[in-house]
C-alpha cells in the first residue's frame, strides 16, 4: 500500500444502471464503440458506497477521440492524494477488489468529494485507490 499524488485525468465515460452489479454492461457499452482497445487506459469510477452508489466505466482520453459522436458524457478524474494498492490477477477472484477497497476505506478517512478509482494497468494487475486530505 502507497500514498500517491496523482494528476486530473479526462475520461469518456458511460454509466451503470445498477451500481457496481452493472459494471459488466458499462464496459461493454464504452468497448464497443472503441475502433481499439489497444494503448488505452481503463478506470472505474466509483460515487459512494454501496448499495447506493454509482458507477462508471471510463476510458482516458487521447487525440482524435470524439466523445460526442460516439455518445459519451466526459469528466476529469480530480487529482490529488490517494492510497493505492496492487490486486495481482484479479480477473481470477474478481472479489478481491471489493476487499482492497475495504481495507483501503478502514484504514483511511476517504474525501467523500472525489470518487474510488479502479485503474487497470493490464489483464492481470488493477490499481485500487482512495481518495484522501
Amino acid at each position: 500500500m502507497i500514498t500517491s499524488d496523482l494528476p486530473s485525468i479526462k475520461v469518456m465515460y458511460a454509466k451503470s444502471e445498477s451500481g457496481i452489479s452493472g459494471s459488466r454492461v458499462a464496459f461493454d457499452k464504452l468497448e464497443a464503440k472503441l475502433s481499439s482497445l489497444k494503448g488505452r487506459k481503463f478506470y472505474d469510477l466509483i460515487f459512494g458506497v454501496p448499495p447506493n452508489e454509482k458507477y462508471w466505466a471510463c476510458v482516458g482520453l487521447v487525440p482524435g477521440d470524439d466523445p460526442d459522436n460516439l455518445g459519451f458524457n466526459t469528466y476529469t478524474i480530480p487529482g490529488g492524494k490517494y492510497i493505492q494498492e496492487k490486486v495481482k490477477d484479479w480477473h481470477t477472484d474478481i472479489t478481491a477488489i471489493g476487499k482492497t477497497f475495504q481495507k483501503l476505506v478502514s484504514l483511511h478517512t476517504p474525501d467523500p468529494s472525489r470518487p474510488n478509482i479502479e485503474f487497470y494497468r493490464s489483464m492481470k494487475e488493477v490499481l485500487c485507490r482512495v481518495p484522501i486530505d
